[in-house]
């Protein structure tokens, strides 16, 4: 079934649930927080799935909600919180880029480990982006307060990648495989890379 063009109060809406519910799994995550930075990163549920779900509107919606989080659960400061967004910004748009279609349809296990493989690739340049980041903006003085002082980078670096890489692992495909012929159905399912691509030929062909 191919992409399906949206109404902007739909793509409206979308935006709004996504970003709050985005903000609610930021809330989620500051259990388990260093200062100024949550290991626990429940979001990235949402970025798992929300690329071949909603698209755009649900990347904006992401990109908000991601800059709340920074600002509201880790206690960045607002001219800093932008690197959350990009976070965001760069594991949803890699995601919805590297996602192979047939990942995304049947359960087989061949199919279950391209899935993997694009997350444990996608979320290992996200957390490496913002660990590089963060401790960037600190060492310079951008910001207030330490980051990561008497921590060892590469062991948040691990211990951040691993745990948030088995939340994905486990609930990602299950929501892909449960949830989404149910979109499809009502009209809100957006497709990866590919479905898009060839959703936008396909109008193409249509209006020659």
């Amino acid at each position: 079934m191919l992409p399906q063009k949206q109404t902007k109060a739909k793509q409206v809406s979308i935006m709004a649930m996504v970003a709050a519910l985005y903000a609610i799994l930021f809330y989620g995550s500051a259990a388990g927080m260093l200062p100024g930075f949550t290991i626990l990163y429940l979001p990235v549920i949402l970025l798992g799935v929300l690329p071949v779900w909603f698209g755009l509107p649900g990347l904006i919606g992401s990109m908000v909600g991601a800059f709340i989080g920074g600002v509201y659960v880790e206690g960045v400061p607002a001219y800093a919180a932008w690197v959350e967004s990009i976070t965001a910004l760069i594991i949803f748009s890699l995601n919805w880029l590297l996602i192979p279609r047939r990942a995304l349809e049947g359960n087989s296990r061949r199919n279950l480990l391209l899935l993997i493989l694009v997350y444990a690739v996608t979320l290992f340049i996200g957390t490496t982006y913002i660990l590089w980041q963060y401790s960037y903006l600190f060492s310079i003085g951008i910001l207030s307060k330490s980051f990561l002082q008497g921590y060892s980078f590469w062991l948040v670096l691990v211990l951040t990648y691993s745990l948030n890489l088995v939340i994905q692992i486990l609930v990602c495909p299950v929501l892909l495989r449960t949830i989404t012929p149910r979109l499809k159905s009502w009209g809100v399912y957006h497709g990866n890379f590919a479905e898009w691509r060839t959703f936008k030929a396909k109008a193409q062909e249509k209006q020659t």
